[in-house]
């Protein structure tokens, strides 16, 4: 690194380092929670090469727009659907969120304050948590973060190009999640564009231009859709945009968290440094009529962001992400600040050793802890088992999969390797289906769908919801059980396997050991 300044240098240790703290064993770890709707919406898009009707387990599912799923699956047709592919564009946006936070901070700031600040940030535990999870909410942030940097790059600037460039990177924002990525920037900005009138010169024919473009480019998915995607679809991206965002705000029909939310959840999620940005939050308010312009806007953009989360009726704990740059910051200035004040030079030593700390324990936390937690068991390697199992009597290929009830949406996930394609798509079927005999199933099928269901070839899937409940247990007469098994992380806690997933493979001949290229013997798990 001969000839590099001391910033550059410091700031490719926080990107090398945060790239450490993000990738480190984010291969083990299996589909979890939230992401398992991107993980299964994507996997279906890669199956049928329909990828502007997404649907979830075999149902439509547009409550989302469609880039999110794009920028998983343009890696997966590479490289296939894994858990690297499947997260690799909300790493890519937790890295540039750090990245943003520092650049924000040493522009808008006293020098030192984006570099506190983005190790703050790459060592905040739920934020380093959701950059490792495949949902559109770090899309989101970096989305903001990238509006906000785009326009203090010359707050001033009215050239076309400044304002469409704005503007798109609002559309791209706003097409992973909804119209929350039109409206943070612009709340945020707010402050400083009503500060001495300065949206006045900024409003003129350029302005309405670009956003006329930028919106058109936000259409372009709907319309894709429209003319491309199935007729017989039956869901609207654009009803489902208004109703997500719109009625949602206003009238919410779920995630009806309690007003305080938030109150709970900005301080948890910027653990362990929440006690810094309260620290910064209680000296500007002392010092409000001495601070520089810049940090009263900083003070704002947190208090409003808060106010509007908060006036939402669906509140959840992870809407909370957006604020934690903004918090970090905060604590950044008030700690470059203090010691200014002080008559202190730099940040000394206690901070790099704080948050090298930090670093250090964050990577055996979410790099070591949780990839543990989930393996010896769990879905990956029950479906695993379950191939293996039916490969012994004839290839992948040949079998076909039907899932009754509420099974667990990842296991799809992982009987396909690598987001392979399928001769014949997964069945799902949630309810009214024959019980208590394998033929009236099988004839149900037959007339339901009005294709032939080959008994020996029907793989046939559920879940336990209750210990000791097996609501199919009547198709073990002429079928094998495979059961899923506690991970390491449930056997731990002595947990109980209340909600384990279950597979039916009919009781047919196994194949030799020659009959088939690469089947395994009986016994055997695929490698």
């Amino acid at each position: 690194m001969q000839g590099w300044s001391e910033d550059r240098k410091a700031l490719a240790l926080l990107l090398g380092v945060s790239a450490l703290l993000l990738l480190f064993g984010l291969g083990w770890r299996e589909v979890w929670g939230p992401e398992v709707r991107w993980a299964d919406i994507s996997l279906q898009m890669l199956q049928s090469g329909d990828y502007f009707d997404p649907y979830l387990r075999g149902a439509p599912y547009y409550d989302k727009p469609l880039l999110s799923y794009w920028l998983i699956t343009a890696p997966a047709s590479l490289f296939g659907l894994n858990h690297w592919t499947l997260r690799l564009s909300t790493v890519l946006a937790g890295l540039g969120s750090i990245w943003l936070t520092w650049w924000l901070g040493e522009r808008l700031l006293r020098k030192g304050t984006g570099i506190l600040a983005g190790w703050l940030l790459a060592t905040t535990f739920y934020f380093l948590f959701w950059a490792r999870v495949a949902t559109a909410d770090m899309l989101t942030v970096f989305g903001v973060l990238a509006a906000l940097a785009w326009y203090w790059r010359d707050p001033e600037d009215t050239r076309f190009r400044s304002y469409l460039g704005f503007f798109l990177i609002l559309s791209l924002t706003s097409l992973c999640k909804g119209l929350i990525g039109f409206v943070l920037p612009g709340l945020v900005l707010l402050p400083h564009l009503l500060c001495e009138g300065r949206w006045r010169r900024h409003l003129n024919l350029r302005l309405l231009a670009a956003l006329v473009v930028a919106a058109a480019a936000y259409a372009i998915p709907f319309v894709l859709s429209h003319f491309y995607g199935q007729p017989s679809y039956g869901e609207s991206g654009l009803a489902l945009v208004f109703r997500e965002n719109v009625v949602r705000f206003f009238q919410p029909f779920d995630h009806e968290g309690p007003i305080y939310t938030y109150l709970l959840y900005l301080p948890a999620y910027t653990l362990p440094w929440a006690p810094l940005w309260i620290l910064g939050l209680w000296y500007a308010a002392r010092r409000w009529k001495q601070l520089e312009p810049n940090a009263r806007w900083l003070v704002w953009a947190l208090v409003l962001l808060f106010a509007f989360f908060t006036a939402s009726g669906g509140r959840r704990s992870y809407y909370v992400l957006p604020l934690v740059p903004f918090a970090q910051l905060l604590a950044a200035w008030w700690v470059v600040e203090w010691r200014h004040e002080r008559g202190l030079v730099g940040l000394g030593r206690g901070w790099p050793r704080a948050v090298g700390a930090g670093a250090v324990l964050m990577l055996l936390v979410v790099g070591v802890a949780y990839p543990w937690s989930n393996g010896g068991g769990g879905i990956p390697l029950f479906a695993k088992e379950v191939r293996a199992a039916a490969e012994q009597t004839a290839p992948w290929s040949q079998w076909r999969v039907l899932i009754l009830g509420d099974d667990d949406a990842r296991l799809p996930i992982y009987l396909q390797k690598h987001g392979e394609r399928q001769a014949h798509p997964f069945l799902y079927v949630h309810s009214d289906y024959p019980q208590g005999d394998s033929a009236a199933l099988f004839a149900w099928l037959r007339q339901r769908t009005g294709e032939d269901w080959d008994p020996a070839r029907t793989l046939i899937i559920s879940q336990v919801t209750h210990e000791g409940e097996k609501p199919l247990s009547w198709l073990t007469a002429d079928h094998r059980l495979i059961e899923s098994r506690l991970n390491n992380g449930q056997r731990l806690g002595h947990a109980k396997n209340k909600e384990a997933s279950l597979a039916y493979l009919p009781m047919g001949k196994p194949l030799s050991a020659n009959a088939t290229p690469g089947a395994t013997e009986p016994g055997k798990a695929a490698d």
